[in-house]
């Protein structure tokens, strides 16, 4: 009786918990090359019981540039395991560029949701609200396959070509054949867009019900035709949709370079926002006149103040929840104190590190004092994203959270080292964890550059004895 029962309870092994699941995902050299030592700013794990895979979704911060780019702040990944031993069971599905399908941006999904499934297929919808944006799984006899839906390498009317045959059976016939359409998705939601390339119209489609959605259509062509008026001529309007639209900007002829500058919705509603101006303020014999006469400097002067002073805003607001975070981390709450550091972090990614190089050369000021209060300013503001930076690294550390400490004591670090500025301490945290971590050539390196630059008398016996420890041969 037993041999005919063990077969049987092997095959019904339970699965392991997400927990394990992560632990054992994360030490595979597929997870290990993909996130590159980033910081793990998010993890959440989906199960798909039917089909005996674990789905985890993951985000880190996109990879350090010194060129301003248009890269996004954030790359992610979906993982896909055996549920019974944490296995990778097919390669990520990794997104490091902005989505082509309206799908949620890297680090904006908000919940991951099982589809209906079986043992040889499943999906994970990632949309937003009702958006169909699924990560599908199909088992074939030798692995399993991953696939992104939308598919992005397909146009919105080839994914979906009953939305074209709905609208022209609701627009009806036209003389000279068929329309000439441009699709496009709207980002972050379910509806689809489809402008003429000879008229001012756009009309929204669900793509769900395949129904036209008259009122928002006639809403978001009268607010972009209405900004177009003085603009450009109407048979310039599109040309092409881009295949998810985020915004556009159309300028017309003349000195005065009237320009209408249009901004798509990304929360999930059917709606746009236009904006008409004159791209040029001044006519050029104006602002000659103005350069000769002064009113220029005067005009850039004022600008540049508003800029200090919007900087010395963001700075005391910084200021205020780094405190806040220390005084956290003092009385016990060290949970909180971790989250409050770990949103000043994602805050800054999000806003691209801005931070440009920490020199009187990097401002471009003419008035001397100015120029010189505004670096003062930037520099301060950078030895203050410096120090949560280490703050949250100490912090990692002292939970034991030693590869999400690297990452960010390694992110400080790069900041540093690229604005020309120091944070003493910081090889001396470098050194304590590398220590833990087993990395001993790393260890005496970090103690060593401590050693090299000021530190109190208690530190730098910290760092010494420990070097002693380190170094074969020392005493």
């Amino acid at each position: 009786m037993l041999s005919f029962l063990l077969p049987l309870l092997v095959a019904v092994a339970p699965a392991t918990s997400p927990e394990i699941s992560s632990a054992n995902l994360k030490k595979t050299p597929a997870f290990q090359d993909w996130r590159g030592g980033r910081f793990l700013l998010d993890e959440r794990w989906v199960e798909l019981p039917e089909a005996g895979l674990r789905v985890g979704y993951f985000v880190v911060p996109s990879p350090r540039t010194r060129e301003s780019s248009d890269n996004p702040p954030f790359h992610d990944a979906f993982f896909v395991v055996d549920s019974r031993t944490g296995q990778p069971v097919a390669p990520a599905l990794v997104r490091t560029s902005l989505p082509l399908n309206g799908c949620p941006t890297m680090g904006k999904v908000a919940r991951l949701i099982p589809e209906p499934e079986s043992e040889t297929s499943a999906a994970v919808r990632f949309g937003n609200d009702a958006q169909r944006c699924l990560v599908r799984f199909r088992r074939t006899k030798e692995a399993w396959v991953v696939s992104l839906f939308p598919d992005e390498a397909r146009s919105p009317v080839e994914t979906f070509p009953e939305a074209a045959v709905a609208l022209e059976k609701v627009l009806g016939p036209r003389d000279g054949g068929a329309r000439n359409l441009s699709w496009s998705y709207l980002p972050n939601s379910r509806w689809l867009l489809a402008a003429s390339e000879g008229e001012c119209a756009l009309w929204v489609i669900d793509s769900l019900t395949l129904k036209l959605n008259t009122t928002a259509s006639e809403a978001m062509t009268r607010e972009i035709c209405e900004c177009l008026k003085e603009t450009v001529s109407f048979g310039d309007l599109y040309g092409q949709l881009p295949q998810t639209v985020y915004s556009m900007s159309w300028t017309g002829g003349g000195t005065a370079l009237p320009t209408c500058d249009c901004t798509f919705a990304q929360t999930g509603e059917a709606s746009v926002t236009c904006k008409e101006y004159m791209g040029r303020e001044y006519s050029l014999p104006e602002f000659e006149e103005m350069a000769e006469d002064g009113r220029l400097t005067k005009k850039m002067e004022d600008a540049n103040r508003m800029e200090l002073e919007d900087s010395r805003r963001t700075h005391q607001g910084l200021l205020a929840a780094n405190e806040e975070a220390l005084s956290q981390w003092k009385t016990g709450h060290q949970k909180e104190a971790l989250a409050a550091w770990t949103t000043l972090y994602r805050t800054w990614l999000e806003s691209g590190r801005l931070v440009i190089e920490g020199t009187l050369d990097a401002i471009t000021v003419e008035d001397t004092s100015l120029r010189k209060q505004m670096n003062q300013q930037l520099n301060a503001t950078i030895d203050l994203r410096a120090e949560i930076l280490n703050n949250l690294g100490f912090a990692l550390w002292s939970q034991k959270e030693w590869s999400q400490a690297e990452a960010v004591l390694d992110e400080c670090l790069a900041l540093l080292t690229e604005t020309g500025r120091e944070r003493n301490v910081l090889h001396l945290n470098r050194g304590d964890l590398f220590r833990d971590m087993g990395k001993g050539p790393e260890a005496i390196k970090a103690y060593r550059s401590f050693l090299q630059r000021k530190g109190t008398a208690a530190q730098r016996k910290h760092a010494e004895r420990e070097l002693r420890k380190l170094e074969p041969g020392s005493k």
